[in-house]
């Protein structure tokens, strides 16, 4: 594979892991929203959604975490792929 063909699927990766990361984040906001309606009731059985809700948002905030990290590890698989190139010019 050459370089610029891993240069572009790299750009993709990241581009799809950006994605997943906003919709992560977005889905994360709606379960603690959802969490904090819920608990507003006097019910047990929708504290109890209320609790499920509750850890999937944080599902979601640990998938977004992910997703940068990954995302910051493409940086840098991206800049020393650049770096590469910028040798072989020499």
């Amino acid at each position: 594979m050459e370089k610029q063909d891993v240069k572009h699927v790299l750009q993709y990766l990241q581009s799809e892991i950006s994605r997943i990361e906003t919709m992560a984040g977005t889905l994360s906001g709606v379960e603690r929203e959802h969490f904090q309606r819920l608990t507003n009731f006097d019910q047990r059985e929708l504290v109890d959604i209320a609790v499920e809700e509750q850890s999937a948002s944080r599902q979601l905030g640990a998938i977004q975490q992910m997703c940068q990290n990954m995302s910051r590890q493409i940086d840098g698989m991206l800049r020393n792929t650049e770096r590469g190139a910028d040798h072989e010019i020499h």
